[in-house]
């Protein structure tokens, strides 16, 4: 039995070993992935107010963090990035405990749809095409839900625009 045993361990070695021969390390993506892209100013067609430049530089710092991606200009830009905020949706959370009609705590769910198209020429293809971007967020109105949700404004930008950049770069 022990006279088999090096033998058995070298076969299975060899087949662990084989299994990654085709591995190969390198950035995600292929021959025809993207480097750059445009973002357009967003469309803000929701109900939650100041909302489009806070939102546009986030997106656009979101895709540069990447470390995949860069921030171009319209002519030189790879691919377009299109994003529009469709609505909002208020619920609340936890109602006061002095007024039970009055609500203490909010969830925002922010609806964004994002297209990217890619420049072929003088063409714009579509990669993808309104997807679809579901962001939560729960704010607190104690000192009432207008200026809540005007404080709350750029950490939501922030978790929009990481959604959207989460989008554009993954691979699966």
């Amino acid at each position: 039995m022990r006279r088999f045993f090096p033998r058995y361990l070298l076969l299975v070695s060899l087949l662990v070993l084989s299994g990654c021969a085709s591995y190969q390390l390198g950035q995600p993506g292929n021959a025809d992935a993207y480097n750059s892209v445009y973002v357009i100013p967003i469309r803000n067609e929701s109900t939650f107010p100041m909302l489009k430049s806070s939102l546009t530089a986030s997106i656009r710092k979101s895709i540069s963090d990447t470390g995949f991606l860069s921030i171009a200009s319209k002519d030189d830009a790879d691919t377009v990035l299109e994003t529009r905020v469709v609505s909002v949706v208020r619920d609340i959370a936890a109602v006061s405990s002095i007024d039970v009609g009055r609500g203490r705590k909010y969830e925002l769910e922010f609806e964004t749809l994002c297209s990217l198209y890619r420049k072929n020429g003088s063409k714009l293809e579509p990669v993808f095409i309104d997807r679809r971007i579901l962001t939560k967020q729960d704010i607190f109105a104690d000192s009432g839900q207008v200026n809540a949700e005007h404080q709350a404004g750029p950490e939501i930008a922030g978790a929009i625009g990481q959604r959207i950049a989460e989008t554009i770069v993954d691979t699966w």
